[in-house]
């Protein structure tokens, strides 16, 4: 009851269309039943009666009601596919929209794998829900009824004697159906695995290749590839089961008929036409009946993509307040801010207290892995804090619409995300609305335009996967004007010039000096200028503050923050 419940769920937009379809497979069913109660007029009346004039009008007939039937087979079916396609594309299109509105603490639990096999490969199945499972039900469960009646109509007790077989196709759909879905389950969760593979692989491409590692990725795949294909065939011979045993119970079935009926015509008992109606919709149940077992061990697979999706969708999005930000003109505070990870022991931030003012530039030091990249992903909200509270203007930011606080933030990071898309696309990602002359003139302030107006497309030219047609210091100028555009009044730079060399790391700077004027601007800091530049430097060590200065000041008193100065000085 339950999978038949969330089946009613899923289908319920497209009732308009069932009920169509419905309609249509009344239609056939009844078609169906009237060829099967014409057998006996037809047997008793011309070969018995010898009224051999009749039998020109048979062929005639038979393609009338065949080619009908056909087409009420066609306008049914072809509801159902539509409706299964529609089904698809609206899961896949609320399965989208959820993921996007997940907490980034989801993607750093589950596979990109997963959640690209659930979106892609779980979706796609419920098509089968329409096509294959419901037209079975649809279509076959009134021909049965109607056949059913015609059968008892003409001999009930051999009717009730060939029906006795049914039970057992029954019970073994349903005690392999289980199977079955069990099974599914295991083969979709490998195929995740075979998903995540290759997407690590196309985006690792070049480690690979350096490091000689081809075979050992292949050897890999392919033996993730063999589990998978192992549990393919397992499904795929249970339902070849399922089928081997109705076809054996049929036969039984239908060889009862034919021992019980034949002795009855024998006697006399009853004409060859009843014998013979009897048998042909003792034939046709059994057909429905067979395409039924089989829908419903097609349903136990799909309910391994149902759970699956509702897995996922069950997953909570991200919690967001009421209050909406318009601006920011007095400070960020964080008041007692602890953070862990969930699943950790071990907190990130430990009681941090600290207050950026409006229009400061504040630069956070310290050794990798002290909480850094931690302490700015609280600000937009990325994560919630284990403990204590961080403020904008004096309004808790968990109170905030969490659309409006990160409309307030732009970030350039060390770790550039592009777009598969022009690059006029990618800057224009950083504000709807813009004109071409917007993005045009972020892109001169970030020194973008320099290195676009040589591209032989300009700003046309696509960028690739994650801007791999693009070198590394192009990325970062082509974000930064994407930061640029949106105008942020708070500005995150996460090591935004770690990784680039020295002549691309002057040009970052220039283009990110001028981004940074007149607004706040909280530094990750990596290199010598960025830090002399701030007005305030923050230490922090194993998840706390341990001093706050200028560059002069903590030079004269603090020791850890001249180490660092000197690491710095020498990378």
């Amino acid at each position: 009851m339950q999978i038949f419940s969330k089946v009613i769920k899923l289908t319920k937009p497209y009732w308009p269309q069932l009920l169509i379809s419905v309609v249509l497979s009344l239609m056939v069913s009844g078609i169906t039943v009237a060829i099967a109660w014409a057998v006996k007029p037809a047997l008793d009346e011309i070969f018995a009666d010898r009224k051999y004039d009749y039998l020109k009008f048979i062929p005639a007939a038979i393609f009338l009601l065949f080619s009908f039937k056909g087409l009420l087979n066609f306008g049914q079916s072809y509801l159902m596919k539509v409706a299964g396609v529609k089904l698809v594309r609206e899961t896949r299109n609320r399965l989208y929209a959820h993921i996007l509105n997940l907490p980034i603490g989801y993607f750093n639990k589950e596979s990109s794998g997963v959640i690209i096999s659930r979106i892609m490969y779980d979706a796609e199945v419920l098509s089968g829900l329409m096509s294959s499972v419901l037209k079975a039900f649809v279509l076959e469960v009134p021909t049965i009824i109607f056949l059913l009646g015609l059968a008892f109509y003409r001999r009930w007790d051999l009717t009730l004697m060939t029906l006795s077989v049914l039970p057992f196709i029954a019970y073994s759909t349903r005690k392999i159906g289980k199977d079955v879905r069990k099974k599914r389950k295991e083969a979709q969760r490998k195929l995740s695995f075979l998903t995540q593979k290759v997407g690590e692989s196309i985006l690792g491409v070049r480690i690979i290749k350096i490091f000689n590692r081809e075979k050992t990725r292949v050897d890999n795949f392919m033996d993730e590839n063999r589990k998978y294909y192992r549990e393919v065939l397992r499904v795929e011979r249970y339902k070849e089961f399922t089928k081997l045993i109705t076809e054996i119970v049929i036969g039984l079935g239908i060889g009862i008929i034919l021992w019980y009926g034949g002795n009855l015509v024998v006697k006399g008992i009853i004409t060859p036409g009843d014998f013979a109606s009897i048998l042909v919709a003792i034939y046709m149940i059994f057909t429905p009946t067979r395409k039924i077992g089989e829908a419903y061990t097609t349903l136990q697979e799909i309910r391994a993509s149902i759970e699956r999706v509702d897995a996922l969708l069950d997953v909570k999005q991200e919690e967001s307040g009421n209050i909406k930000l318009d601006e920011f003109k007095g400070s960020i505070l964080f008041e007692n801010v602890s953070f862990v990870y969930p699943g950790r022991k071990n907190p990130v931030l430990k009681d941090l207290n600290l207050e950026i003012k409006c229009g400061e530039i504040i630069a956070i030091v310290g050794q990798s892995g002290m909480g850094k990249s931690t302490l700015i992903d609280l600000i937009p909200g990325f994560h919630r804090v284990y403990g204590g509270k961080i403020t904008i203007d004096g309004i808790d930011i968990n109170k905030t619409d969490i659309r409006s606080l990160r409309e307030l933030i732009g970030i350039v990071s060390q770790d550039i995300i592009l777009f598969n898309d022009s690059i006029k696309e990618n800057i224009a990602f950083g504000k709807q609305g813009v004109t071409d002359n917007d993005i045009i003139e972020a892109a001169k302030l970030s020194y973008a335009d320099e290195f676009i107006q040589e591209l032989p497309e300009k700003y046309d030219t696509v960028t690739g996967e994650r801007g791999i047609k693009l070198s590394g210091g192009q990325k970062q100028r082509v974000a930064i004007a994407r930061a640029i555009l949106k105008n942020p009044p708070i500005l995150i730079l996460d090591e935004a010039t770690s990784s680039l060399d020295s002549v691309s790391e002057r040009i970052v700077q220039q283009a990110l000096e001028k981004v940074m004027k007149g607004r706040t601007t909280i530094v990750i800091a990596h290199r010598l200028s960025t830090i002399k530049n701030a007005d305030r430097i923050v230490i922090l060590d194993k998840g706390k503050i341990t001093d706050i200065g200028t560059h002069e000041q903590l030079m004269s008193r603090n020791d850890t923050y001249m180490k660092l100065y000197s690491a710095f000085a020498l990378s």
